[in-house]
């Protein structure tokens, strides 16, 4: 395939390319998919990977990465390899990346700063272990904690995924999410709801109960699929809620606030972020569900 160098995209005022280093995932979370790579995981060297940085840098004036890796650094030791090939070749770009708290070990992170990297998103998922290893997470909740502490040492933004409304959460498994966010404070979040895909084994697990919308676009559309917890309109109350909260934690950017603004924003924040948390405290004793979908390893 070949590349054709193009100016710095508007929307985020930087060019950033997408490049991939590896293929497959072996985790065996049982709401993921896999679609394309299946169980299966092929790694390319370090050394190709680096080489590659240093052409899109060098030749095509990247600014930015994006690696589209199902998951990046299994190999705690490739990590460690692709920091020094970076190294050598002066090849290091700012990037970002998915991957699991269990792989955010002190080393590891301190190897991705040395190979450019900025911002790592992790499949947290859920607060509550029950509910971590109802999906077959393979993670602990105690894992949370080291790698946003990990990362953070090393200046490195640390953003979690969440998802809620899995078979057998109940508002306590909920409480115990945002109770973690609020612990960890990670830079960004993701909030979606659990959606069965076809092809796994939380899609068998419901597929009786799935209404007339069987597919969805975008995760933000945070419909539910089948019998959750509760209605989505608690679920769009509380991705709202989280997500204004975990925004207050940002300071301003730039020179837009000065001074007395500065704390007439954070009051008008402030006073947002706990109507929307009253709201979905309301929300949670009359969008209940009567009838949920339960997980017997999740009860």
């Amino acid at each position: 395939m070949e590349l054709t160098a193009t100016p710095g995209n508007p929307g985020h005022g930087f060019f950033s390319l997408n490049i991939v280093a590896s293929r497959g995932c072996p985790y065996r979370c049982n709401w993921c998919a896999r679609p394309i790579y299946g169980d299966s995981f092929h790694i390319r060297s370090a050394e190709s990977v680096a080489e590659e940085m240093r052409e899109l840098k060098d030749i095509f004036g990247a600014e930015h990465l994006w690696f589209a890796d199902d998951l990046f650094g299994i190999k705690p030791r490739w990590v460690l390899e692709l920091a020094d090939a970076v190294e050598r070749r002066a090849a290091a770009l700012p990037f970002k990346m998915q991957s699991r708290v269990n792989l955010m070990s002190e080393e590891t992170a301190g190897a991705l700063k040395r190979a450019g990297c900025t911002e790592v998103w992790m499949g947290v998922e859920s607060g509550s272990q029950k509910i971590l290893d109802a999906m077959d997470k393979g993670t602990r909740v105690e894992q949370v904690p080291m790698a946003r502490e990990n990362l953070r040492r090393q200046g490195v933004r640390a953003c979690f995924f969440l998802q809620f409304g899995f078979p057998g959460e109940t508002w306590e498994h909920i409480q115990k999410t945002i109770q973690l966010v609020r612990q960890t404070r990670p830079d960004d979040i993701g909030v979606s709801v659990s959606y069965p895909l076809p092809g796994t084994k939380f899609y068998e697990r419901v597929r009786e109960e799935l209404g007339a919308k069987t597919q969805w676009v975008d995760s933000d559309d945070l419909s539910m699929m089948f019998r959750g917890a509760y209605t989505d309109q608690f679920y769009r109350a509380l991705h709202d809620a989280l997500h204004a909260e975990v925004e207050t934690w940002s300071p301003p950017s730039g020179d837009r606030l000065r001074g007395p603004d500065i704390a007439v924003e954070k009051s008008a924040s402030a006073t947002r972020v706990r109507d929307l948390w009253a709201r979905v405290s309301r929300l949670e004793k009359t969008c209940r569900n009567p009838e949920p979908t339960l997980s017997s390893a999740a009860v």
